[in-house]
């Protein structure tokens, strides 16, 4: 009886420390929209600041793996020749997936309006859950499908604030590449859940950051923006370093890193539904750094995600929070 207490109390504390990463996660992430007009203010282009804010991620991830930080007991490590190939498939695939994800959401915003290009892209915590719960891997419970709907809602008003006092720019393209976007990310949540657990995740961010870095700059070469990718050179001032190394570590190392943690941890499903917090974060910043005004919808919809929060730490009644899932094989038990 006591151990089965212990036990219980064991996964509550996991699920609530999973639930606080993924919300710290989600503030870190949702600094990158200030950044990235600060960037573009600064002289920057997006392709550029996306590239250098990957790069400098990686950068970021390396030194601190070289410092022993991100990097597990020596005992624990498993050497690349002996990770199993069907993982190493996963991290190619969520690679491609986080890739995919981040260069349709960049001509998302070319295409629609920011907001309108998030509303659809906020899309995909419905997309994780649904999927889970179709394939068995995560039964979709009343508290989980509660506080799913309630984070879904407190995005879309905490998106819709920012639509305010402005014109709504919209196509057909770019509401295929928001959605797109939103698919994208969902394979790397599905993934994510334990495709890849012999790779802790700092190796993994370091993978998909180095990665991305590489998409960015063939897409900014193809697409003529060749000099825009060296402009930090030509403008070498202490500002734009200072943005790009913030946003590298702050707006990309870290979350991503803390991002796999949490969806390890908690579930993709989960975790998908507290990221939602990142618009929240997003509006605050905005309104602090960039006079951006604030509105009482965006207060109610962050109040609305943080009840969420609430609700999906109270529920734990599976015996583990943590699976032995090889995705994409779908190998697992279920999982409240």
């Amino acid at each position: 009886m006591n151990s089965n207490l212990n036990n219980h109390s064991g996964d509550r504390k996991k699920l609530l420390l999973g639930i606080i990463i993924m919300l710290i996660a989600a503030t870190l992430f949702g600094t990158l929209g200030t950044l990235t007009n600060l960037a573009v203010k600064a002289g920057l282009s997006p392709v550029a600041f996306a590239m250098w804010r990957e790069l400098f991620g990686t950068i970021s991830l390396i030194i601190l793996l070289a410092f022993g930080i991100g990097k597990p007991p020596r005992a624990d490590r498993t050497p690349l020749s002996k990770i199993p190939r069907n993982q190493i498939r996963n991290l190619i695939i969520a690679s491609i997936a986080f890739s995919a994800y981040s260069l349709a959401m960049f001509y998302a915003f070319v295409e629609l309006s920011v907001a309108l290009a998030m509303l659809l892209f906020y899309t995909f915590p419905a997309i994780v859950t649904i999927i889970c719960a179709v394939t068995g891997v995560e039964r979709l419970n009343s508290p989980k499908l509660i506080a799913l709907i309630l984070s879904l809602g407190g995005g879309a008003l905490a998106v819709i604030g920012q639509l305010f006092g402005q014109s709504v720019q919209i196509s057909t393209l770019g509401i295929a590449l928001a959605l797109g976007a939103a698919l994208g990310m969902s394979v790397f949540y599905m993934i994510g859940r334990s495709g890849y657990q012999s790779l802790p995740p700092t190796y993994a961010t370091t993978f998909f950051l180095a990665a991305g870095s590489i998409v960015f700059a063939i897409c900014g070469l193809a697409f003529g923006e060749g000099a825009t990718l060296i402009a930090p050179f030509v403008d070498a001032s202490a500002y734009v370093w200072f943005i790009l190394i913030f946003a590298g570590l702050a707006g990309a190392a870290i979350p991503t890193m803390l991002m796999v943690t949490s969806i390890r941890m908690i579930g993709a499903s989960r975790a998908s539904t507290m990221q939602i917090f990142e618009p929240v974060v997003a509006a605050i910043l905005a309104a602090i750094f960039l006079a951006q005004p604030i509105y009482t919808i965006q207060i109610i919809g962050g109040a609305l995600i943080i009840i969420a929060a609430f609700i999906l730490q109270r529920k734990t009644k599976e015996p583990s929070i943590e699976l032995p899932l090889s995705m994409p094989d779908l190998e697992a038990r279920k999982m409240e």
